[in-house]
């Protein structure tokens, strides 16, 4: 019986090596003949010496991709309704990121806040509830921080109708 081939030798570098060390091609089915290290140099240099060549190739392809979907009204009606669909399943991801850009314009996000967490209320909010600041980000008042311990799960009529006014109760214990 024949014994298949366990090592090669890298016609770059000269060494025997394991095929371990060389990357597949899937396309031909066999193995490089450079060896990792070897092809990685390769391309890392090609990549320098012709970098606005390359660059170039990737802008024209792009530009001719983008040129052809934004002509083509079926593939860009396609995307926009998928689109709006996805965000009517996974509303809570738009919340989430809506919530944490004007809690940046206003600069209410500290430093220690569990941002994480705060990502994971509003992926659990319940259906028919809003995720409430208890202390509103931005009122006459006082400004609530953007952080896990100031959120609440609010019935969204209620939270429709508490606007961003702060309680009396809410002035006295906070």
């Amino acid at each position: 019986m024949k014994e298949t081939l366990k090592t090669q030798v890298c016609t770059k570098c000269g060494l025997e090596k394991p095929l371990s060390e060389y990357y597949f091609r899937k396309d031909r089915n066999i193995y490089r003949r450079y060896c990792k290290k070897c092809q990685n140099k390769y391309v890392s240099e090609y990549s320098k010496k012709n970098r606005a060549v390359l660059r170039e190739r990737y802008r024209s392809k792009n530009t001719e991709r983008k040129r052809k979907w934004r002509e083509d009204p079926v593939n860009r009606e396609k995307h926009n309704k998928a689109s709006r669909e996805w965000l009517k399943r996974n509303r809570q991801y738009s919340n989430a990121k809506g919530a944490k850009k004007r809690a940046a314009k206003l600069q209410a996000t500290p430093a220690w806040a569990d941002l994480k967490k705060i990502e994971e209320i509003y992926k659990n909010c319940p259906p028919g509830y809003h995720v409430d600041h208890y202390f509103p980000l931005k009122s006459p008042i006082m400004c609530g921080l953007h952080t896990e311990l100031n959120l609440q799960y609010l019935p969204a009529k209620e939270n429709i109708r508490k606007k961003n006014n702060v309680t009396l109760e809410q002035q006295l214990n906070g």
